[in-house]
C-alpha cells in the first residue's frame, strides 16, 4: 500500500481540472455506463446507481452543466439546484435502504468534476457482515 506521502496528483490533472478530456463530462446522458445505471436525471445533475458499490445504494449525483471542479464555481442559482438534487436523490436513498447514516462525500481526487458520492450506512448490515464473518473464521 502506498503511503500517503508518496501519493502524487495524476499527471494529466490540471487539463482535467480545466475540463479537458473530462470523463465525466463525456459521460453524461448515458442511461448506464461500466461505472453504474442511471436512476435520476435532474435539471442541475444526474445519478448513478454504483456497480461496484462499497454498501448496497452506493450512487454518484454528478453535476451536468458546464465542466466545474468546486461547488463554490456554481452560481447561486446553480448551487442551489444542484445541492437540492442532491438531497433529493440522498432523501430516496434513505427510504429505500434506511441506514442508519447517509455519508455524503465531494472529492474530485481522481477526476476533478462536481460530483458526490452518497454513501448510505446500514447498521443491520454491517452486523450482519461482521457476524457471517465471525461465524466463517471460527474461535
Amino acid at each position: 500500500m502506498t503511503a500517503a506521502r508518496d501519493w502524487h496528483w495524476p499527471e494529466q490533472f490540471d487539463a482535467l481540472r480545466r475540463g479537458e478530456g473530462c470523463p465525466m463530462c463525456e459521460g453524461l446522458c448515458a442511461a448506464e455506463s461500466v461505472h453504474g445505471i442511471r436512476v435520476f436525471e435532474g435539471r442541475w445533475s444526474e445519478a448513478n446507481l454504483s456497480r461496484r458499490p462499497m454498501r448496497p445504494g452506493y450512487t454518484v449525483v454528478v453535476w451536468k452543466g458546464r465542466h466545474v471542479a468546486e461547488p463554490w464555481e456554481l452560481s447561486w442559482e446553480e448551487a442551489a439546484g444542484f445541492w437540492s438534487e442532491v438531497a433529493r436523490v440522498a432523501r430516496a436513498l434513505e427510504a429505500e435502504y434506511r441506514p442508519v447514516k447517509m455519508n455524503w462525500l465531494s472529492l474530485g481526487n481522481g477526476v476533478p468534476h462536481l460530483h458526490v458520492h452518497l454513501v448510505p450506512r446500514p447498521l443491520a448490515q454491517l452486523e450482519a457482515e461482521a457476524a457471517a464473518l465471525r461465524a466463517r473464521l471460527g474461535p
